[in-house]
């Protein structure tokens, strides 16, 4: 650390009174979008898109996290202090079953990403539809993911997670129970 703090007053000394104009870059296929191109490149408006993000990641959810083990709070998702396990919660706008006929629909190896497990369960009475993934890491940590799903009205809640396989008995009954707690606000 101190090397790097020499490193920086060294530089800031060497850099002292010489002109620092900057010139900005724009690669090719970065271009801004434009506000009427925008709904053909991306599908979405950006009133549409911001619409359709706040509505998933909103806060008209609520259940309970063990703060004790995840105590980094993100905003949309905590986790751990390591930040080898976290947990999110999301509001889909599509029905229980539409939610899980794409689902199931889905190729079961996508983006480096397996498919171990797709099924129904039921939690503590609760009908959940679970997906369990796999993905390795750049390092060859073997991640499993997690997403639960179930019918809150006429939308979808889903709370997904994630940690590493060899700690899924520390961390799989935690999420589960804040997947058993989750319901939408009234």
């Amino acid at each position: 650390m101190r090397v790097f703090l020499i490193a920086i007053l060294f530089l800031s000394i060497i850099s002292c009174g010489k002109d620092t104009k900057s010139k900005t870059e724009t690669l090719p296929g970065t271009e801004p979008i434009k506000l009427e191109t925008a709904k053909e490149k991306i599908g979405f408006t950006p009133e549409e898109l911001e619409t359709g993000l706040n509505e998933v990641f909103n806060d008209n959810i609520e259940m309970e996290v063990d703060e004790t083990v995840f105590v980094v709070d993100n905003a949309i998702n905590k986790e751990n202090e390591e930040r080898t396990a976290g947990i999110m919660k999301m509001l889909a706008s599509d029905s229980y079953e539409s939610f899980k006929k794409q689902a199931e629909e889905k190729p079961k190896v996508q983006d480096g990403i397996t498919t171990l497990k797709l099924e129904e369960i039921e939690l503590q009475g609760k009908k959940v539809l679970m997906e369990k993934l796999l993905k390795i890491s750049e390092t060859g940590d073997r991640i499993i993911m997690m997403m639960h799903a179930f019918p809150a009205g006429d939308k979808t809640i889903m709370i997904s997670s994630y940690f590493l396989e060899k700690e899924a008995s520390k961390y799989l009954p935690i999420i589960e129970k804040s997947v058993v707690t989750a319901k939408l606000k009234e």
